[in-house]
């Protein structure tokens, strides 16, 4: 089975599910672009015959940029700003608490919200060649409190710390040796790679794993459940921020240098 649209192709093969991201040219989450994201993780979720899930990237050297700078967070709309961020909101809880088992596979950059996808599935496969880390403090954007949990306990609170203060962007053999990546591979064997070793997670009960992931990942889950509209308030409220919003045009007058 394969649904296609111009910004996100899902493929089932048996009980895998491979969701392939298409928005050029870095794969920036619009609002438009997460909400189709979201639509398609709430369709593989209730599907009963769907097991696993791989993320991954159809551009050539790009995973995920992170937020749509220009249209999301420069001199935005304040009503368009809090939809925008429930919807980022509602990827990292569909992924973070999902009862699927859901890898990434990381073929280009990821960087600042596409680390943050990276991060929220269970298992990462990163190509060569690439890099990935939390640089959202450059952007003026520094990450809320579930986002750096869930980094916490991926990479542990020092490593979380380091990586968002210094804006590092690691290449995929450092975020192999602190663990924000399980394993680096040549790029053309990244899918492959990925589809093997979710291909063993899927052999084990699945009510089983669902039921594990929600005890190790119930109460993050439920930390942002529960402060939903003061989360999206308090990021409203932020980029809203004279000094952000300076922040965010430097960055952004930044990258239209270098492209």
């Amino acid at each position: 089975m394969r649904c296609m649209s111009s910004l996100v192709n899902v493929e089932k093969q048996g009980n895998i599910a491979i969701l392939q991201l298409n928005r050029k040219p870095v794969n920036s989450f619009s609002m438009e672009f997460l909400e189709e994201i979201n639509s398609n993780l709430d369709e593989l979720e209730n599907d009963q015959d769907c097991q696993g899930l791989i993320i991954t990237s159809g551009l050539p050297k790009v995973y995920s940029a992170g937020l749509d700078l220009v249209k999301e967070i420069y001199k935005p709309d304040k009503k368009r700003l809090a939809s925008f961020w429930t919807c980022f909101q509602g990827m990292w809880l569909r992924l973070y608490g999902s009862k699927l088992a859901t890898m990434a596979a990381i073929n280009g950059h990821a960087l600042a919200g596409g680390c943050v996808l990276g991060l929220a599935c269970d298992y990462r496969v990163m190509a060569e060649g690439f890099r990935i880390g939390m640089v959202e403090i450059e952007a003026g954007v520094p990450p809320p409190f579930w986002i750096f949990s869930n980094m916490v306990n991926v990479i542990g609170h020092s490593c979380s710390e380091k990586a968002i203060l210094s804006n590092k962007r690691y290449t995929s053999g450092e975020a192999l040796s602190i663990g924000m990546v399980d394993k680096v591979v040549p790029k053309d064997k990244v899918m492959e790679e990925t589809k093997s070793e979710l291909e063993k997670w899927v052999t084990y009960s699945g009510k089983a794993r669902e039921l594990s992931k929600k005890v190790m990942r119930k109460p993050f889950v439920e930390a942002l459940e529960n402060t939903r509209e003061e989360d999206i308030k308090n990021f409203v409220d932020l980029i809203l921020d004279e000094e952000i919003q300076k922040a965010v045009g430097m960055q952004i007058e930044k990258i239209s240098k270098k492209s």
